[in-house]
């Protein structure tokens, strides 16, 4: 856009007709690296395509497992694999992050489940390697598509383009501002004209533009809300089962302790009615 204005300033100023040539090979140029720009945003929309459908085959994935485990298992050997499968969360809580800790702990799944002595479990271990190595391929195309655009931005044509624009934009401006201190006919801002400012505002907002931003403030509210309520729920259901593990783990110590008091006390007595 700037440099669009500045070419259309250009043309109708003969006093800036020795600048316009340098601003039209800009021009060209731009259009040569948005069109490279495209195709690499595009690169990190495909790559966050893959990331989130992977994603989403290792959600429906981990779902049969947790369901495997519950209609398979029961007692210690559920909570083992709960917490080896699932390092002890919930599913809701394990499925949250984005090809994140759960890609992680899914890598060992293939192993684990083959290892698991239950058969049910067994049978889906063969579908765990693909669904994994599907993550770490879109997780690394999407890194890589990520890098690509940043140093294109941060060091490459992006940024290397830029710094031309305003090399060139710093000459004209020069040359320009220097010929209206040489002709008092041009105005003081001569060479401030030729290039754009601010782009202009946006009408007032009237009070309907005002309700309406705070409705969808509170529905984004409401939307927050929910999500709090059930990261809370989670959080809360976790606790309960933490309690409820330690509360168990005490029960059976006291047991323990009572087995191995009756075990000596008839341990004794077999002993004193041996001697008689």
């Amino acid at each position: 856009r700037e440099i669009r204005y500045t070419i259309s300033r250009m043309k109708a100023e003969p006093l800036a007709s020795g600048y316009l040539p340098k601003f039209v090979a800009l021009r060209d140029e731009a259009k040569a690296l948005l069109l490279q720009e495209i195709d690499i945003l595009e690169e990190m929309s495909d790559g966050q395509a893959s990331v989130d459908h992977a994603d989403e085959d290792l959600d429906f994935f981990a779902g049969r497992v947790w369901r495997t485990v519950d209609d398979s298992t029961s007692g210690n050997t559920r909570k083992q694999l709960k917490t080896s499968l699932f390092k002890g969360l919930s599913l809701s809580r394990f499925r949250r992050p984005r090809l994140g800790a759960e890609l992680v702990a899914q890598t060992g799944w293939e192993s684990a489940l083959k290892n698991s002595q239950v058969p049910q479990l067994v049978a889906l271990a063969p579908e765990a390697g693909p669904l994994v190595q599907a993550g770490l391929d879109a997780a690394s195309a999407r890194t890589k598509a990520s890098q690509k655009n940043r140093e294109f931005r941060d060091l490459g044509g992006r940024k290397q383009f830029i710094d031309k624009v305003n090399a060139t934009r710093n000459d004209a401006h020069g040359g320009l501002s220097k010929a209206a201190f040489e002709n008092p006919t041009l105005s003081n801002d001569f060479g401030d004209s030729f290039f754009a400012g601010e782009p202009p505002k946006d009408a007032e907002e009237t009070l309907d533009d005002v309700k309406a931003d705070i409705v969808a403030l509170e529905n984004q509210l409401k939307e927050r809300q929910t999500t709090l309520a059930a990261m809370e729920a989670d959080a809360a259901n976790a606790a309960k089962l933490d309690e409820n593990r330690k509360a168990k783990a005490q029960t059976l110590s006291g047991l323990e302790e009572q087995k191995a008091a009756l075990e000596k006390a008839i341990a004794d007595l077999q002993t004193e009615l041996e001697k008689k």
